[in-house]
């Protein structure tokens, strides 16, 4: 069969098979576009599903997160109150404190005014 061929006949056998594998490739390819298509198109689904889970988490932390926050700030003011709630029972001055000189100045007047209505000098004040 290969004696009776002629150079003719070659080159349109090599056209013929090389035309049928361009075409059977470009075929192939496409249904290997389509597959990977396929493919990306389920991995986009998945990676949707994935990005919905992880945003229901973030919100359930953050949430979590914004009230510990709250919880911490809630306890700074109750500590702040408590504070001022001492300070105005104990008059505003704590031994070790540094008294200003106006405080000092006001405390010595107080005394004066309670040993004037201890020893009868002083009557009660009229407001």
């Amino acid at each position: 069969m290969g004696a009776g061929l002629t150079a003719l006949d070659v080159l349109n056998l090599v056209l013929v098979v090389g035309f049928l594998a361009a075409l059977f490739g470009w075929a192939g390819g496409k249904g290997a576009l389509r597959s990977l298509r396929a493919e990306l198109s389920g991995l986009g689904d998945s990676l949707d599903a994935l990005d919905v889970r992880l945003k229901r988490r973030e919100g359930s932390a953050g949430q979590a997160a914004t009230q510990k926050r709250k919880t911490e700030l809630q306890a700074r003011d109750d500590e702040a109150d408590k504070l001022a709630q001492a300070l105005a029972r104990g008059g505003g001055r704590r031994a070790g404190l540094r008294m200003t000189e106006q405080d000092a100045e006001e405390l010595r007047i107080a005394e004066l005014e309670a040993k004037a209505q201890r020893d009868g000098i002083m009557g009660s004040k009229a407001s």
